[in-house]
């Protein structure tokens, strides 16, 4: 039985205010130019409920932290992260840089690590980094123990906002869309979507044989099905991270692209043809996605190149 969240949210608190009496060190723990330093992620479902309370504690950390950015609207160090997200995400305006582009796969996969270097720099997480075995789930999110374990779906009646589970009532400082309205944290579920996450689909984007179809056919299937699967906040392009759940669904995605990476070994470096670096041609004109193409996360950590988020295997 995991600890009830106003047990956990004391015990976090008083973290919280050890964490900030003492510096934190900021940093990409990147691994060897060879690929032979794997980070570990692991199935959500295979974690003891210590493991769990332990990354829930973390993620609660992190909302309760005060934002170190000047993003507008940001509020805590989640929301920080959060942030990051919104401010290269589609606003209509044609300015996407993380998912209408060729590094589409490549930022968020540095997202992700952003998100695990504040887990253990800033609140003191040593476990792995885990991820929603959605395949698993396939056409019925609303059953799911992992969707369950983070709060479940939101329910009409309650305007489907989510009232159980360690992230219950949570207030949400980020969107929604472009506007800054706090707001708790909603799921409203799809199931019609959530059959994108299945065996067909999965078959589908591995079966592809270059990075750029891979990508490409990725994106509107297993990617869609998180988002528009869960639905509410998730559903929302720039700020769907206001779900924690979002990290799940997005390590997956990593995952999937790590084991069609290793499948051949020449995938591990292989973005040709992805797409281009902005979502609209800029005046210079059009810049193809490469190894040299940078990913900012507005400098929680440092910058790095697309070149080092291809070399990124993951042991499961």
């Amino acid at each position: 039985m995991l600890p009830t969240l106003s047990l956990r949210f004391l015990v976090v608190a008083a973290f919280v205010t050890q964490l900030l009496a003492r510096p934190t060190r900021l940093h990409p723990a990147w691994r060897d130019s060879n690929c032979t330093d794997p980070t570990v992620r692991v199935n959500w479902l295979t974690l003891t409920d210590d493991e769990k309370t332990a990354y829930f504690d973390a993620e609660l950390c992190l909302l309760s932290l005060p934002s170190q950015s000047s993003i507008p609207g940001v509020v805590t160090r989640y929301d920080d992260l959060a942030g990051a997200h919104s401010m290269q995400a589609d606003t209509g305006a044609g300015t996407d840089l993380w998912h209408k582009t060729g590094q589409f796969l490549a930022a968020h996969r540095y997202y992700m690590h952003t998100h695990e270097i504040l887990l253990r720099e800033e609140c003191g997480y040593t476990g792995a980094l885990p991820y929603w075995y959605e395949l698993e789930d396939a056409g019925a999110f609303n059953e799911s123990v992992t969707l369950t374990e983070f709060g479940g779906e939101g329910l009409e009646e309650n305007d489907y906002v989510i009232v159980d589970g360690p992230f219950a009532n949570l207030t949400r400082n980020l969107g929604p869309g472009a506007t800054n309205t706090p707001h708790l944290l909603t799921r409203q579920m799809s199931l019609w979507n959530t059959t994108l996450a299945n065996q067909t689909y999965f078959d589908k984007v591995n079966a592809q044989t270059t990075f750029a179809l891979f990508q490409s056919t990725l994106n509107p299937t297993i990617h869609t099905a998180g988002h528009r699967g869960v639905g509410g906040d998730m559903e929302n392009i720039l700020t769907s991270p206001n779900d924690p759940v979002f990290f799940l669904h997005h390590t997956y995605l990593d995952w999937v692209w790590w084991k069609w990476q290793g499948d051949n070994e020449t995938r591990i470096f292989d973005i040709e043809g992805a797409g281009y670096e902005t979502q609209s041609e800029p005046a210079t004109g059009w810049v193809e996605t490469s190894a040299e193409t940078n990913i900012w996360v507005y400098d929680i950590i440092p910058n790095i190149t697309v070149r080092s988020l291809t070399c990124y295997p993951e042991a499961v």
